[in-house]
C-alpha cells in the first residue's frame, strides 16, 4: 500500500494536491509555534522569561540548529513529517543529543519509515519480548527499540536473515501515526482508501483525452 501511495504521490495530480493541502492546512505558513506561559511567584505571567524562552525557541528552529543535517528548518521538518504521515501512514524522527547535535545539544533527524522493515518479525524473545514490523516490544506491547536497515555491515549492530540493522532505543525515536485499530503497530497511508479510485480516475481522464 505504501509503494502504491508513493507512486500516486509522484505521478498523480490529485495525490500531489492532497499532500499539498495537508501541508498547508496542518502545518501552515509558520508551523507549530511555542507560546510560553511561565509565571512568577505571584502567579502573574513572567513576560521577560516568556520572551526569552520564545526567542530561544525561534533560534533553535533555524535549520542549522534543529536539523542534525543543517538543511531543514523547524517548519520544513514539520511539513516533511506531515507529508510522510499522509503518504506513508507514519513518520519517524530520531532525537540526537550531545556533541553531534550542534550548539544546542539537541537536534532531530528525519528517517524514512521504509528503513524500518515491516517484514521483520521475531517471536518468543527473552522476557516475553517480540519484534513486530521492525519494532521491538515488551510483553505488554510497549516499544523498546526500532530496527533500521543499513547498507554497511560495519555500521550494523544486529544481523538477521542476511540483512544488517541498526538497533535504536525507542526513547530516541518519535514515531507518529494514527491507529485505526487497537494494537496497531504501524500506520497506513491516509490515501489508502482513495488509491484505487484515483488510479481509475486517471485512466478515465486519459481515455477521454485520447478519444477526444
Amino acid at each position: 500500500i505504501v509503494a502504491r501511495s508513493r507512486e500516486q504521490a509522484a505521478n498523480n495530480d490529485y495525490a500531489k494536491a492532497y499532500l499539498r493541502m495537508c501541508r498547508q492546512n496542518i502545518v501552515g505558513q509558520r508551523g507549530v509555534q511555542l507560546q510560553a506561559q511561565s509565571r512568577d511567584p505571584s502567579g502573574k505571567l513572567d513576560q521577560l522569561a516568556n520572551d526569552a524562552i520564545e526567542e530561544a525557541w525561534h533560534a533553535w528552529g533555524k535549520r542549522q540548529n534543529c536539523d542534525v543535517t543543517g538543511q531543514l528548518s523547524w517548519r520544513l521538518l514539520q511539513s516533511i513529517c506531515t507529508t510522510s504521515a499522509a503518504k506513508d501512514g507514519e513518520f519517524m524522527v530520531r532525537i540526537i543529543t550531545g556533541n553531534d547535535a550542534g550548539e544546542w545539544g539537541f537536534a532531530l533527524q528525519v528517517l524514512d519509515p521504509q528503513r524500518c522493515p515491516v517484514d521483520f518479525d521475531q517471536e518468543k524473545l527473552p522476557s516475553g519480548k517480540f519484534v513486530r514490523h521492525g519494532i521491538e516490544f515488551n510483553r505488554y506491547g510497549k516499544p523498546l527499540a526500532y530496527y533500521f536497515t543499513t547498507t554497511d555491515a560495519v555500521d550494523a549492530d544486529y544481523s538477521y536473515g542476511g540483512r544488517h540493522y541498526v538497533r535504536v532505543p525507542a526513547k530516541q525515536i518519535i514515531h507518529g501515526f494514527l491507529p485505526d485499530i487497537v494494537g496497531q503497530k504501524r500506520g497506513l497511508p491516509w490515501m489508502a482508501t482513495g488509491l484505487w479510485r484515483a488510479k481509475m480516475l486517471e485512466g478515465f481522464e486519459k481515455a477521454a483525452l485520447v478519444n477526444a
